[in-house]
């Protein structure tokens, strides 16, 4: 089945509920130079992207500079594959999709027209959302090491640590959700190995929590603390701070 508008206005609204930045932004007169990543523009601005956090954090290093640029290129696409299939029961091609550009970072997207296939099953929905996100990521991935290198393995890692992140969100969002079983449909879809763990957390509530696989490598611009969740510390320090935040949000 083809759904034009109607899937196209529901997956929007949806994805605003998400992330306040999942919507067409309000583009404002400040003399800031404001662009739209598509598959026309995609190279240069995603050299104006590398570019920005290089002259940000100069001593962060390039694995940092590559690492910040594959995580704003992904994360947008990654959301709408996510809820079209598990708030929808529907794939698309991304590939319509265009990402707002501005100043060292992209949030905010246009999409002009979708064509979405509606699915039998979530399971279904996924191995064919899936083959979709990966040919959009693939590409990117590709002209994002023609400005700079970025391993193929750690790049799809860290997409799949934050699919899984966004499961969470959606099992937050919409309980009950066997989140177990669908982020494994999802890293079988994607072909991805290697990806981050799911741990029950109980300082003050039941609540599923992720380990992940891959490093943002956040710490190295400067004053930055490593992530309660990074994977650059033993586990058992892993655990206790992310059980102290539990603890935090339980009681604020």
């Amino acid at each position: 089945m083809n759904l034009e508008q109607p899937a196209l206005s529901k997956l929007l609204a949806l994805a605003k509920g998400y992330h306040s930045a999942l919507k067409t932004p309000e583009l404002n007169d400040n003399n800031q130079a404001s662009h739209w990543l598509d598959k026309e523009s995609s190279t240069a601005l995603i050299k104006q992207l590398h570019q920005y956090w290089q002259h940000q954090y100069p001593s962060a290093g390039r694995s940092y500079w590559a690492i910040k640029s594959w995580g704003m290129l992904y994360w947008q696409p990654l959301y709408l594959a996510i809820i079209s299939v598990h708030e929808l029961t529907m794939s698309f091609s991304l590939q319509p999709v265009q990402q707002h550009y501005q100043q060292g970072v992209i949030a905010g997207l246009q999409l002009p027209s979708i064509k979405a296939q509606h699915h039998q099953s979530q399971q279904q929905a996924i191995t064919i959302m899936a083959a979709h996100l990966k040919r959009y990521v693939v590409k990117l991935l590709a002209e994002l090491n023609c400005v700079t290198r970025l391993n193929e393995r750690l790049a799809m890692s860290l997409l799949a640590d934050t699919l899984l992140a966004i499961l969470l969100i959606h099992a937050q969002r919409k309980p009950p959700f066997n989140i177990q079983v669908m982020a494994a449909h999802w890293l079988r879809a994607l072909d991805i190995p290697e990806a981050g763990e799911f741990i029950m957390l109980t300082a003050c509530s039941d609540s599923l929590a992720l380990m992940r696989k891959t490093c943002c490598l956040h710490y190295q611009i400067g004053d930055a603390a490593k992530c309660a969740n990074c994977p650059k510390q033993p586990q058992q320090l892993k655990v206790q701070r992310m059980q102290q935040e539990l603890i935090t949000a339980c009681y604020n």
